[in-house]
C-alpha cells in the first residue's frame, strides 16, 4: 500500500510540474530565434497573437502546437485568415491543418527532444502550414 501513496505523489508531482511549465510558456511566450508571431483574430472578438516556432520544411512555412494549452491553434482552426510577423515584417497567411502523410514526415522530422516533450507532458504535436496569401 505504501507504494501506491509513492505512486501517486511522484504523478501528482509530475502533472503540477507539466502544468507549471505549461503555464509559463503560455503566460510568457518568448520571442526567439527562428520564431514568429500570429495574430488569429475570431469575428466580432479581439485579436490571439502567440509567439511560435516557425520552421520551414519543403520549402513551406509551419508552426507547431506542441503544448496542451492551445487556444490559438484551434483559433487558427476556426479563422484561418491570419497575419504572421516574421523578421519583423507583417504579411497575411491562410492556415492549413496538416494531416496524413505530410503529418507523420513532420513529426518524424521536427524533433523536440525527450526532455522537452517530458517537460510539456507529452502532448501530441499538431502542426499547422501557413501559405502566404497573394
Amino acid at each position: 500500500m505504501d507504494y501506491l501513496y509513492v505512486m501517486l505523489y511522484i504523478l501528482g508531482g509530475y502533472a503540477g510540474l507539466v502544468l507549471l511549465a505549461e503555464t509559463l510558456v503560455w503566460r510568457i511566450q518568448p520571442a526567439m530565434d527562428g520564431g514568429v508571431r500570429i495574430t488569429v483574430t475570431p469575428d466580432g472578438g479581439a485579436p490571439l497573437q502567440r509567439h511560435l516556432y516557425g520552421f520551414e520544411h519543403d520549402g513551406k512555412l509551419f508552426v507547431a502546437s506542441n503544448h496542451w494549452f492551445r487556444k490559438w491553434y484551434y483559433a487558427a482552426l476556426d479563422y484561418p485568415d491570419i497575419e504572421v510577423t516574421r523578421d519583423g515584417v507583417t504579411r497575411p497567411f491562410t492556415a492549413r491543418t496538416v494531416h496524413g502523410e505530410e503529418h507523420e514526415r513532420l513529426s518524424k522530422d521536427y524533433n523536440m527532444g525527450f526532455v522537452l516533450r517530458l517537460i510539456c507532458g507529452f502532448a501530441p504535436s499538431k502542426f499547422l502550414r501557413l501559405e502566404p496569401k497573394s
